[in-house]
């Protein structure tokens, strides 16, 4: 599904070079005669791959969009292609056979300081099956030397198809027991998986540095005690003055977590530096656990 930000109504230019209108709800509509003087361009366009039979979305990004919706050279084109690249990348990261990983080391400072988290780590596998580069991406700084280096060491068979890019997370911190056999979570814990601080690869766009507010969304208690569990993948557009001004579901968990997530992250403020209006993917894990994070 090609949409639009529902916030950027305006004026577009279709392919073909007809002119036209977008309404808040994403609806286009075309003008009887070209009115070229009137263009006025929207701020982004997301593609939202959806299946069928569920209705679960499975993938999607965002691009910011000058007019263009479809056709040759256009934002629906540019993230079709995109959505084909990252494809193409996830088959070569599926036939990757991991052969040996190694667990990060915790600094004792960082641990007296109770930082915690998880580390994105960006690898690039050779050849040989050895990590040739490793770039921390997301996660609280201080635990990005212990991440990486430890992300030097894995090692994997040698890839048809060298080299090959993927990302490892180094979670740091508490880790739910998973639950004896046959026995039913009782605890309910929700994790936020993206840490501070955020920023996009776009030069000219701003960078959150800090939280003003920043509430965990709840676990609704139709979904606990269906036991329903997953990992929930948002996009959230921050403005220049910190609040949150868009968000919506990349990745489903369940329609009832979905709109409370939502809800929430809609509420959120943040310190940011100076820059445009920029995009954030953010992560949410849900458990039922046999142990609660609070009594630890």
């Amino acid at each position: 599904m090609l949409s639009t930000d529902p916030k950027g109504a305006g004026d577009l230019i279709l392919s073909g070079g007809q002119t036209g209108s977008i309404d808040s709800q994403g609806h286009v509509e075309e003008d009887p005669v070209p009115q070229y003087n009137k263009l006025t361009p929207v701020r982004y366009a997301f593609l939202t791959l959806i299946d069928a039979g569920t209705g679960t979305n499975l993938w999607g990004d965002l691009q910011r969009w000058g007019g263009l919706l479809t056709g040759f050279d256009s934002v629906g084109e540019h993230l079709v292609q995109e959505f084909e690249k990252q494809t193409q990348a996830a088959e070569r990261r599926s036939r990757l056979k991991l052969v040996k990983s190694v667990d990060p080391a915790y600094p004792a400072e960082v641990l007296k300081k109770h930082i915690d988290g998880t580390v994105t780590v960006r690898i690039v596998v050779d050849k040989n099956g050895r990590v040739s580069e490793a770039k921390a991406l997301t996660g609280p700084a201080e635990l990005f030397p212990p991440s990486v280096e430890a992300a030097k060491q894995y090692q994997f068979d040698p890839p048809k198809d060298a080299p090959v890019t993927t990302e490892l997370e180094m979670r740091y911190g508490y880790s739910p027991a998973p639950c004896p056999p046959g026995k039913k979570g009782d605890h309910a814990e929700v994790f936020y998986a993206e840490k501070l601080p955020m920023n996009t690869e776009h030069p000219g766009f701003l960078k959150v540095v800090g939280d003003i507010n920043e509430p965990m969304p709840p676990y609704p208690e139709d979904a606990r005690e269906a036991g329903v569990e997953g990992d929930l993948e948002l996009i959230i557009s921050v403005a220049s003055s910190g609040d949150v001004v868009g968000a919506r579901v990349l990745k489903s968990v369940d329609p009832v977590i979905d709109e409370a997530a939502l809800a929430t992250v809609h509420t959120w403020r943040f310190k940011v530096t100076r820059g445009e209006q920029a995009g954030f993917p953010i992560k949410f894990l849900y458990r039922m656990t046999c142990d609660s994070l609070a009594d630890k």
